[in-house]
């Protein structure tokens, strides 16, 4: 069955989508969360003329949960990678179930308190200069490699070390375009249609090591296979020792690094 539904008034019921179907398109209203229980959902949006596809929603995982906690429209149209079976439920007994799982209510919250300080365009704390700290933690040393001709083309062959943070990653604006509100560490130059947003992804110190951080990008960033973003249902991952695969702007982008967290004195 067509999974694009608009349900309410305590509605928790399972569809199943074939490969294609769309659950939710981009714009329309948004009034159901969808739980992933079989198969897989991709994201997807339009930049200029061509799609991106932002990533993949798996079993176990929500898709449509921020649209409905900010009762705002679709940002992105959600579609069956493969077939899929779901459960959706409405926004009051999605509200519900996340009272009863504490770790999702704080992911969900502090997502929620993200994205208002971008809104607003308060000095975010992730980016303020006055916050920058040595990188990571003493025993850690960061260092951003390119994994693509494009990187290649922007940063040098040995990498770039991460001597504070934060450190943000974005676009460079074109000229006339409105810039930041807060300056980027490495600012890249794309071309249209962008893939990489302004304030794309930013590295941060963190309780258990050094974290990335989807800064509200357009398109996302993933981190080894891990989607972050807003249409996703995380928006930081720590990063454990060794080397990591992150790319910036969808599947497909051409903006592909390497990043390696390794002990300080093993990098020296």
């Amino acid at each position: 069955m067509r999974g694009r539904c608009g349900c309410g008034g305590g509605v928790v019921r399972e569809i199943t989508l074939s490969a294609g179907e769309v659950l939710f398109e981009e714009g329309e209203p948004s009034e159901t969360v969808a739980l992933v229980l079989e198969g897989e959902l991709e994201v997807v949006r339009r930049t200029g003329s061509r799609e991106v596809v932002l990533g993949t929603i798996g079993p176990g995982e929500y898709a449509g949960e921020m649209g409905v906690m900010e009762g705002r429209r679709r940002a992105a149209t959600v579609r069956a990678r493969q077939p899929a079976r779901l459960r959706l439920l409405d926004r009051e007994t999605f509200f519900a179930e996340v009272v009863r799982e504490p770790e999702r209510a704080r992911q969900l919250l502090l997502r929620l308190s993200e994205r208002l300080r971008r809104a607003d365009e308060r000095i975010v704390h992730l980016l303020a200069p006055s916050s920058r700290a040595p990188a990571a933690e003493p025993a850690l040393t960061l260092r951003l490699l390119p994994d693509s001709d494009r990187t290649r083309a922007h940063l040098p062959a040995e990498g770039l070390t991460i001597t504070h943070l934060p450190f943000s990653v974005g676009r460079r604006p074109e000229p006339g375009e409105r810039r930041p509100p807060r300056p980027v560490d490495l600012a890249l130059p794309d071309t249209r249609p962008f893939r990489l947003s302004r304030h794309h992804f930013v590295l941060v110190p963190g309780r258990e090591g050094p974290e990335v951080v989807d800064a509200g990008s357009t398109l996302g960033t993933a981190v080894d296979g891990i989607f972050l973003g807003e249409h996703f249902p995380r928006s930081r991952l720590v990063l454990t020792p060794g080397e990591h695969e992150l790319v910036a702007g969808g599947m497909g982008s051409p903006w592909r690094f390497r990043l390696q967290v390794t002990p300080a004195d093993a990098a020296s």
